[in-house]
């Protein structure tokens, strides 16, 4: 019995899904998540682009994609204080794989326009890659698609 009782603990542990050995990474993935969204939200460029590598690919749903931090950098100063941004996001996916992760989510983006009033809405789906850069997670590479199964109003009922 005694060699038994470890053989059950190491298949258990094989046989144990990553995510429920990994809630600690998953969770501080997620909360990367987070933090893009919140910097976007307030508008904080400078906040903004320490989430990302310095080698990145931003690949926007109709848009050319950005190589590189700078390329981004550049995106986002036209675009950020321009109208008032709310974000929900709803994670499907979260993994970490050593020095690597990902996250994907559904989001809903509504934009305001802070001169005209004029309101964009945006849904769709997001893939965030990560790698572990000097202790912390960075984005290697962020791409967002409109899909016909993630649409208008939001769960929480954000229009």
């Amino acid at each position: 019995m005694k060699m038994i009782t470890p053989l059950l603990i190491i298949f258990g542990l094989l046989v144990t899904p990553l995510s429920v050995l990994g809630n600690d990474r998953l969770n501080e993935i997620e909360a990367e998540g987070g933090k893009w969204a919140a910097y976007y939200e307030a508008e904080d460029l400078d906040g903004l682009m320490t989430l990302y590598m310095d080698d990145v690919v931003v690949a926007l749903h109709g848009q050319p994609a950005l190589f590189g931090k700078q390329a981004v950098r550049e995106y986002f100063a036209a675009r950020l204080g321009k109208a008032e941004s709310k974000f929900e996001l709803n994670y499907e996916v979260r993994e970490t794989h050593g020095d690597i992760a990902y996250i994907i989510s559904q989001y809903w983006l509504k934009a305001t326009d802070k001169e005209s009033g004029d309101v964009f809405l945006d849904a769709g789906r997001s893939l965030l890659v990560y790698k572990k850069h000097e202790g912390r997670w960075k984005i290697a590479a962020d791409i967002d698609q409109a899909t016909p199964d993630v649409g208008w109003p939001s769960p929480s009922g954000m229009q």
